[in-house]
């Protein structure tokens, strides 16, 4: 059996485990196999792969609950951010207002007190950004993960985020809708 030890494979098998079963996983990680020593070609081809294979044999909603397990990180360090330029303005929109003013790795897009947009200029995906070409939604929907994770830390309750756009299926933007 082929080395599966590349991070991203590790996560994905260990989401499926989770939502699926273990039979589901121990399948996928037979089937969909990568080594960490994987170059950037390589990556690109099996993420493609894998989210084919994962859209034709689930469900939309199942397959969202599996990819936004896949986050690379936590979102900590960006919350705690947000919550410096929260205290510091007094309020959300001051908050989105002090963030896209000082920050230029994201940008936020008020739309009320209960709901923002959450945007990239860039693929941040260490797995897939360096390779040019689209690739299947549900790749994205990490983003969705990472949106709930950071934006829950941040206001202190449960969010719901929904993948607007994506720049790897075709989109201007990286964009998660985050409504609480």
């Amino acid at each position: 059996m082929p080395k599966n030890d590349n991070a991203h494979s590790l996560r994905m098998t260990a989401a499926i485990r989770e939502v699926m079963g273990e039979s589901a996983a121990a399948d996928f990680e037979v089937r969909f196999a990568l080594s960490k020593a994987a170059g950037i070609e390589k990556k690109f081809q099996w993420a493609q792969a894998a989210c084919q294979d994962l859209t034709a044999r689930f469900d939309t909603d199942t397959l969202l609950r599996l990819r936004e397990k896949c986050i690379c990180n936590d979102g900590a360090s960006t919350a705690k951010l947000l919550t410096k330029y929260r205290n510091e303005a007094g309020s959300l929109q001051g908050m989105v207002d002090l963030f896209n003013s000082r920050e230029t790795f994201a940008w936020l897009e008020y739309i009320s007190e209960r709901e923002l947009i959450f945007c990239y200029p860039q693929c941040y995906c260490g797995c897939v950004k360096r390779v040019e070409g689209r690739l299947p939604e549900a790749w994205c929907y990490c983003t969705v993960g990472y949106a709930k994770k950071l934006f829950g830390q941040l206001l202190g309750v449960p969010v719901r985020a929904q993948l607007l756009e994506s720049l790897k299926t075709g989109g201007k933007r990286c964009a998660v809708r985050v409504m609480w």
